[in-house]
């Protein structure tokens, strides 16, 4: 055993030992000497290596970042254009259907003021018209009124006189009626044959009076006298009930005139009031879509104005990021450049200068080849042995037992230590460069799915929200569409009924009219035939009397009255009957029409509406296939996004995790190989030093 050997080493220990004295022999004695110039240069070239190295590795996270921010900005603006230009599409379909709906309604509106105009103008000529009706109505009754006034008192003055037994009349009637009479003879309802026997016997009065003082003229013409008072008073009877009748008829008239005007004045006074209610609603819709107009035409010039803001944004963005990628590719161009220059120059002066630098600077202390390999190596094992132990990874042990192994060897040791710690970098640094590809691949796969996987689940809800409200649409519309139908099957029904009713009440009152008109053709015949008889009879009654059979006069009148009772309640029911039967065809006729324009209100809703069903169910099959498409794709985005992230997200640590674990082994590498170079090269000058001076 070797006294003062550390327990578990003697061997190893002694050999160390042995190696030291050994060494020791050839050694010079002197201090500690400092570095040459030259190995200050290769230092100062190896350190600005690593700065540069530094700084291109800080300016790639640097470019990285800005790449990933021109990206996703990119991405944003391309968005927001797509939304502008889907947005603008549907502003300019509004704008495109407001500005028919503006013309269609302005037409209606031209059409309704028209049609007012039109209508307005009708009742006002309808009304001047009735106005001079019933003026010439009421000089037409006054002059008959005063006609009527006129015989109804020529008759009682004639009957006055009779009562007296004068078979004249007397001076101060003959003047009164002739004054009276000479007004009638131009009244409207004196024919030619009565306006003569007026003129005659007004002529006869007027030939008695001059007469009067011969007495047996007097008596002459008694007779005659008494029988052109009968046949006056025939004549103004007759004038009489002509002009009763007359004004009667111009009564009639005048009511027909004034319900028919009533009537028109109605239904004309309905249409203005339903076409101003029309033209109200058609102004204030159309008022609504100059508004919508305005505002859709608003909304699509600041959207013009967003889009062309983006879209140069957008290009200002690619032009800056593209110079960008330019000014990076040129920068790590110049700093590989750079690195390039640097190794170049290291490796020329490490193979170049060692003799000069010898020779000019003087001996390096040279201590025990196998001490400093020794310790070079125990160093190199300590640091992989440090490095395996705080990073856990085995294969650091590994290699820490193996450079400790090949230091047992007696071959060359560094050289052998040095191929199997480059070995090691190497393996770490492709593996690195595979793992930050794997990392990079996995980030921006990662994120591209992740976003078409948003875009489409956007695009599928947005999607599913046009269908749903969509579906709404065509839901109301069908049960707009059940309401006009239910509302036209009870208009139709509603019409049937009235149509039955009004060919009843038609078919009522022509059975009626005819009746009454028989009714009044028969006693107007019988009144004839019993005026007639009677009539003749009368001028009998004033004969002498023979013994004969004389005419029931006295019950004839009775008979003849109640008659004419009988023809007045007939004319009267039949006018009542037509009044009734003209009453209920206008009010048919006024709803019919109003059930026509009901009927064709609706029916046209319902045609509207069957196109707006028809129109929003070919939309709705239409996102119905969007959506299925959508989901297909968003079904095979989120499949593939479950691959990716099985790759790349189900890892026992993080990336961040390896990549610092992996740096720091590479870097613990990397000194511990420049440990060894540098211990290499003090070996070779002090081997060389020592010769040169043996």
């Amino acid at each position: 055993p070797v006294i003062g050997a550390p327990a578990g080493e003697p061997e190893l220990w002694g050999k160390r030992t042995t190696t030291m004295r050994s060494c020791a022999c050839v050694a010079f004695v002197a201090g500690a000497s400092t570095a040459s110039p030259v190995a200050k240069v290769v230092q100062l070239l190896s350190s600005l290596e690593a700065k540069v190295t530094a700084e291109g590795e800080k300016e790639q996270q640097q470019y990285e970042k800005f790449v990933q921010w021109c990206e996703d900005n990119a991405k944003e603006k391309q968005h927001e254009l797509k939304n502008s230009a889907e947005h603008k599409e549907s502003l300019e379909a509004t704008i495109q259907k407001a500005e028919a709906d503006i013309s269609s309604t302005e037409s209606a509106i031209a059409d309704l003021s028209a049609s007012i105009s039109q209508n307005e103008g009708d009742l006002e000529k309808a009304t001047a018209v009735r106005k001079a009706e019933h003026k010439d109505f009421l000089e037409r009754d006054a002059e008959m009124a005063d006609t009527i006034d006129t015989l109804e008192r020529a008759m009682q003055t004639i009957k006055k006189e009779m009562t007296k037994g004068l078979m004249q009349l007397s001076t101060s009637a003959a003047h009164s009626m002739t004054d009276a009479l000479s007004k009638v003879l131009d009244a409207p309802v004196v024919s030619g044959t009565d306006k003569a026997k007026l003129e005659a016997f007004l002529q006869s009065q007027a030939a008695a009076r001059e007469d009067d003082g011969f007495a047996a003229a007097q008596e002459a013409q008694s007779s005659s006298q008494s029988s052109g008072f009968d046949a006056i008073m025939e004549t103004f009877q007759d004038l009489l009930d002509k002009a009763e009748s007359q004004r009667s008829q111009q009564t009639k008239e005048e009511t027909e005139a004034q319900f028919n005007f009533e009537m028109l004045k109605q239904s004309l006074t309905d249409e203005l009031k339903t076409e101003n209610k029309e033209l109200a609603s058609a102004r204030s819709r159309l008022a609504s879509v100059k508004e919508t107009l305005s505002t859709a035409s608003g909304d699509l010039d600041e959207t013009n104005k967003d889009s062309a803001s983006d879209a140069d944004t957008l290009k200002q963005l690619q032009t800056d990021c593209m110079q960008t990628a330019s000014d990076h590719e040129m920068s790590v161009k110049g700093r590989s450049d750079e690195l390039k220059a640097l190794s170049e120059a290291k490796k020329i002066i490490s193979e170049m200068t060692g003799g000069a630098a010898g020779k000019a600077y003087g001996l390096v202390q040279v201590r025990s080849a196998t001490n400093a390999k020794t310790q070079s190596v125990d160093r190199v094992v300590s640091m992989l042995r440090s490095l395996g132990k705080s990073q856990e990874d085995m294969q650091m042990a590994l290699l820490a037992t193996k450079v400790s192994s090949a230091a047992l060897s007696g071959d060359d040791v560094f050289a052998k230590v040095k191929g199997l710690i480059r070995d090691m970098l190497t393996r770490l640094v492709e593996k690195a460069e595979a793992d930050a590809k794997e990392h990079e691949w996995c980030t921006t796969t990662t994120k591209e799915t992740t976003a078409k996987k948003e875009d489409h689940e956007a695009t599928v809800a947005k999607l599913t929200s046009r269908a749903d409200k969509a579906k709404s649409v065509i839901a109301k519309a069908q049960a707009r569409l059940a309401t006009l139908q239910a509302e036209l099957a009870e208009l139709n029904k509603m019409q049937a009924e009235m149509d039955a009713n009004r060919n009843s009440e038609h078919s009522d009152f022509l059975e009626a009219q005819a009746d009454y008109e028989q009714g009044i053709e028969g006693v107007q015949a019988a009144i004839k035939v019993l005026k007639d008889y009677y009539g003749k009879s009368s001028a009998l009654l004033q004969q002498p009397a023979v013994g004969t059979h004389s005419a029931s006069g006295g019950a004839a009148g009775g008979i003849i009255g109640l008659l004419e009772v009988c023809e007045s309640d007939f004319s009267k029911l039949l006018a009542e009957a037509e009044a009734d039967e003209k009453e209920a065809a206008s009010v048919y006729e006024r709803q019919t029409k109003d059930n026509k324009l009901a009927k064709t209100e609706k029916e046209t809703s319902t045609k509207y509406t069957k196109k707006e069903v028809a129109r929003t169910e070919k939309a709705l099959a239409e996102l119905n296939d969007d959506t299925e498409a959508e989901q297909a794709e968003l079904d095979a985005t989120l499949e593939y996004l479950a691959k990716v992230n099985k790759r790349c997200v189900a890892k026992p640590e993080t990336y961040a995790d390896r990549k610092a674990k992996r740096e720091a082994e590479i870097s613990g590498l990397k000194n511990a190989l420049k440990i060894l170079e540098e211990e290499t090269a003090s070996e070779f000058l002090a081997v060389r030093s020592v010769r040169r001076h043996v």
